[in-house]
């Protein structure tokens, strides 16, 4: 995959600033966690990552593809990103394991069993 690329994203919710002016990148193969009190924008910042919000500033890449700019209001749609998201509460479904929940969406991509792995 490529670089996801975070750059001076800012997200309000009327006055209140929930995810002020991130910077992030993400390189091929890293895996990164968010951490920080309930309240802090983390939740957001993966909405925003995965398109289910749009920043009222900055931008996000995918290698060079903009996803979302708020200098130029391009917004790729969520499911055009070829993402998928887990929530808090890991158990979307809770009768499968962790990993089960994790790569269901995949499913629907086409991605091989060792690919998922």
């Amino acid at each position: 995959m490529p670089d996801l690329v975070i750059d001076n994203l800012t997200k309000y919710y009327d006055q209140f600033k929930a995810v002020d002016n991130i910077n992030l990148k993400v390189s091929d193969g890293e895996l990164i966690t968010l951490l920080g009190p309930s309240g802090c924008g983390k939740t957001t910042t993966l909405r925003l990552i995965a398109g289910l919000e749009k920043p009222d500033k900055g931008k996000i890449l995918l290698g060079d593809e903009i996803l979302s700019c708020s200098e130029t209001g391009k917004h790729k749609a969520p499911e055009k990103r070829g993402m998928g998201m887990v929530f808090q509460s890991y158990a979307v479904w809770p009768h499968m394991t962790v990993a089960k929940n994790v790569a269901y969406p995949l499913k629907n991509q086409k991605i091989s069993k060792i690919e998922k792995k």
